[in-house]
């Protein structure tokens, strides 16, 4: 896909990234002076012929784009699309090697665990590290110092090193402290995904607050609803290059297109043999007509069928098939034990069925998983995920995750309405 040129603007924008390139070289990287003087010594004297050629591997080929102050842009695409080397480079972890970049104002960025902590120092230490790495006085940070500990909710913690510290309890004090320092530049890649539910609500009531105060942000996630929620644009990579950018709503639905179109051709392989004493050898989606269905309309009739064969009796199997959305979330699940199947074994080949009379999902992208157990047992003897994909859409303008029934109703008073 040929990338998208852009025309920066003349009047200077808080972010600026200008025909900018990166790359990494594969296979020329030592860890450690152990690895590196051994591989040093014989070069020196000749032994091992030469130095093995670096592999050149470009995360990103001449991107540009502006965030205006106050804006809001998201950067969506695919697992290695350059999506965190461009917040990295923003943030100043890592260098360019072609092209410049500018970001005009006090910076934070929440794109690391642990990035910028000392581990050996306590909380309470980090956050008067951090405050000053930020171009705050001690006094400054100290008038803050209660806010940030109240808001991350670990104050019997605070004289803990850092390294003891659980993934979940690094992303509180990460942002807490990030989100009372008042950025006038705020950079979240994926890092919140980490937090208990709670701490997320809490954490996205504060962006949405820095968005009204005129924060500008760069915000990644493969939350796209939470994306297309919180951005005011989107910007779409794929291999290093932005192909195509635009308002949410139109960024998120080609996108989960592309992801669809790319997931079904990577599922149309026929399933392989699974280790074990049964295998799932095939799992198909059909509509009412008994058709194979890739897309669906919100309230349409979706059949789910699953084949297995038995190398030896399964007694008492049980059926789970789960309906997730693309970033996991766990839409419906079903034990076929507790829904009217209750099967005494399979032997051989078999074939079952579940009925949904109607999908109530509102549009997405989702996938059909299925675990085939026995009753004695929460290990899986077979499983089948990311192979079965299908899409819902609908001509209602709803937004969220399933639809419900509604109806409106007006009762006026005094003077009514109109």
């Amino acid at each position: 896909m040929t990338p998208v040129p852009r025309p920066l603007s003349p009047v200077p924008c808080p972010i600026t990234f200008s025909h900018v390139s990166k790359h990494f070289r594969i296979g020329s990287h030592h860890d450690s002076l152990r690895d590196a003087i051994p591989a040093l010594l014989k070069r020196l004297t000749h032994r091992n012929g030469h130095a093995t050629p670096a592999e050149v591997f470009w995360a990103l080929k001449d991107v540009s784009f502006e965030v205006k102050k106050g804006e809001t842009l998201g950067i969506v695409g695919p697992n290695g699309a350059g999506k965190s080397t461009i917040l990295k480079l923003l943030s100043r972890i890592s260098r360019q090697t072609k092209g410049t970049l500018k970001v005009r104002g006090r910076m934070a960025a929440l794109i690391e665990l642990g990035g910028g902590f000392h581990p050996d120092l306590t909380g309470s230490e980090n956050i008067y590290l951090q405050g000053t790495m930020l171009g705050f006085s001690r006094r400054q940070v100290k008038q803050l110092y209660d806010s940030i500990v109240a808001f991350s909710e670990l104050e019997q913690f605070l004289e803990t090193p850092v390294k003891r510290y659980s993934s979940g309890m690094i992303v509180r004090l990460g942002f807490a402290i990030a989100a009372h320092i008042q950025p006038e530049v705020l950079l979240i890649d994926e890092v919140l995904a980490v937090g208990d539910l709670s701490f997320q609500q809490k954490c996205y009531r504060r962006i949405r607050e820095l968005k009204v105060q005129g924060t500008t942000m760069i915000f990644i996630s493969h939350d796209l609803e939470v994306v297309q929620k919180l951005c005011d644009r989107i910007i779409l990579m794929q291999r290093g290059q932005i192909v195509r950018e635009g308002p949410p709503a139109q960024m998120i639905g080609q996108y989960r297109d592309e992801v669809l179109s790319n997931t079904l051709k990577a599922s149309t392989e026929p399933l392989e043999e699974q280790d074990g004493p049964v295998s799932i050898t095939s799992l198909s989606l059909h509509d009412a007509q008994g058709q194979p269905v890739e897309t669906l309309k919100t309230g349409d009739a979706l059949r789910v069928e699953v084949s297995v064969r038995a190398k030896r009796p399964i007694h008492h199997p049980v059926f789970r098939v789960a309906i997730e959305r693309l970033d996991d979330l766990l839409c419906h699940a079903a034990f076929s034990k507790h829904s009217g199947l209750a099967m005494e074994e399979i032997n051989g080949e078999a074939t079952i069925t579940l009925d949904y009379p109607a999908v109530n999902l509102l549009p997405n992208l989702y996938q059909v998983t299925v675990e085939l157990f026995d009753q004695d047992s929460s290990i899986p003897l077979a499983a089948v995920r990311d192979r079965c994909y299908f899409q819902v859409t609908s001509d209602d303008h709803e937004h969220g995750t399933v639809h419900l029934e509604h109806c409106w109703g007006l009762q006026s008073g005094g003077g009514g309405l109109k």
